[in-house]
C-alpha cells in the first residue's frame, strides 16, 4: 500500500506560520523614527567615531566596551522587533501579544540600554551642524529657566516611579484599552508612554554615565524595584484570576478562535512571569554595587533611611557609581 502523500495538512501548517510571520509588518514613523532609527543612526555614527578615537590613543571611550555594545544591540533589538515587525499588529489582535510586546518595550529593553551607557557614543555621533543648537538645548536643559524646571520635574526619580506604575495600570482599564485599540492616535500615546516610562525610570536604577540617576543609593533602587514587582504581580493576579474577560474589543476580530478568557489569563502568566527577569537581574546589578562599594569602603555606613538620603546627595563617599 503507498505512503499518503495528501501534502494538505503541511501546506495548511505552512500558510498559517507564513500569515504570522511574514504578513502585516509595519513602521509606524511617529514612533520609530524618534525613539528607534535617529537613536540607533546617531549611536552607528558615533560607534565610528570613538573607535577611530580608540585605535589612535589606544584607549576605550566610554560606552565602547564589547559589553556595552552587546547590551545596546539587544536593547534596541528589542524595540525593532515590537515596533518594526508582525508583533505591532498581532498585539492589537491578541491580548497575550499584547502583554508580551508591553513587557519588552517598558520593562525588558530599558535596562539593557541603560547599560549600554549609550549617550556618549550618541553625543558623538551628532553632526557637526546641529552640534552648536544641541549645546544650546543641554544648557537649557541643565539651567534654572523654565526648560530646566521641565526637565528636572520629568527626571524627579518619584514621579517616573509613580509614572511607571500610572502607565502599567492605565492601559489595562477595558475603556483605555479599547480606545487604545479602535483609534491608530491613542494607540500611538499609549506606545509613547511605553517607551518612555521605561527609561525614565530604569535610568535611575542603571548607573549610565554620563546621565547621573538621582537615586544614586543602591538599596533605595532596591526598595523601589520591589514595589514595581509587587505592582506587576498585583496586575497580573487580578486579571488572571477575575471570573470573566475585561476586554470585549479583542473578542470583535473577525477569525480569533482563542477565547478571550484564555487570551486574558495568558497574559496575565506573562506579566507574572517575563516581569519578572529584568527586574531581578537590575536588582542583582543594584545588590553587586552595594557589596562591591561597601568592600571598598565607599558606601557611607548612614546610608538610611533611605528616603531621606535621596535628596541629601549620593551614598557614596568617592569612587564611580558603577560596580566593576
Amino acid at each position: 500500500m503507498s505512503p499518503d502523500m495528501n501534502m494538505a495538512p503541511v501546506a495548511s501548517h505552512a500558510g498559517f506560520v507564513a500569515k504570522y510571520l511574514l504578513s502585516n509588518w509595519s513602521i509606524d514613523p511617529l514612533i520609530t523614527v524618534p525613539f528607534i532609527i535617529v537613536p540607533t543612526l546617531l549611536y552607528i555614527r558615533g560607534l565610528g567615531v570613538l573607535r577611530r578615537q580608540n585605535a589612535r590613543t589606544g584607549t576605550v571611550a566610554l560606552g565602547t566596551e564589547r559589553k556595552s555594545i552587546t547590551l545596546f544591540c539587544l536593547g534596541m533589538g528589542m524595540w525593532i522587533a515590537s515596533f518594526m515587525s508582525p508583533i505591532l499588529f498581532w498585539s492589537m489582535v491578541y491580548l497575550w501579544v499584547h502583554m508580551l510586546f508591553h513587557v519588552v518595550v517598558m520593562i525588558a529593553a530599558p535596562p539593557l540600554l541603560a547599560s549600554s551607557k549609550p549617550f556618549n557614543v550618541m553625543a558623538h555621533g551628532i553632526p557637526d551642524s546641529v552640534k552648536p543648537a544641541t549645546k544650546r538645548l543641554l544648557s537649557s536643559l541643565k539651567g534654572n529657566g523654565p526648560v530646566g524646571s521641565i526637565q528636572r520635574f520629568i527626571t524627579n526619580p518619584w514621579v517616573d516611579f509613580i509614572y511607571f506604575n500610572f502607565v502599567m495600570w492605565f492601559w489595562f482599564v477595558p475603556r483605555f484599552m479599547t480606545l487604545a485599540v479602535d483609534n491608530l492616535y491613542v494607540m500611538d500615546i499609549m506606545h509613547l508612554t511605553f517607551l518612555t516610562a521605561g527609561p525614565l525610570l530604569f535610568f535611575h536604577f542603571v548607573d549610565s554615565p554620563p546621565y547621573k540617576s538621582r537615586i544614586p543609593n543602591p538599596m533605595v533602587r532596591m526598595g523601589a524595584l520591589l514595589l514595581c514587582i509587587y505592582s506587576s504581580w498585583a496586575l497580573a493576579m487580578v486579571l488572571g484570576l477575575t471570573n470573566s474577560p475585561w476586554f470585549s474589543v479583542y473578542g470583535n476580530i473577525p477569525g480569533k478562535s482563542l477565547s478571550l478568557m484564555a487570551d486574558q489569563q495568558i497574559g496575565a502568566s506573562i506579566l507574572w512571569v517575563l516581569c519578572m527577569e529584568p527586574l531581578v537581574y537590575t536588582g542583582y546589578y543594584n545588590i553587586y554595587l552595594w557589596l562591591n562599594l561597601s568592600d571598598r569602603g565607599l558606601f557611607k555606613d548612614g546610608a538610611t533611611p533611605w528616603l531621606k538620603k535621596v535628596r541629601r546627595g549620593p551614598a557614596y563617599v568617592t569612587g564611580e557609581l558603577e560596580a566593576d
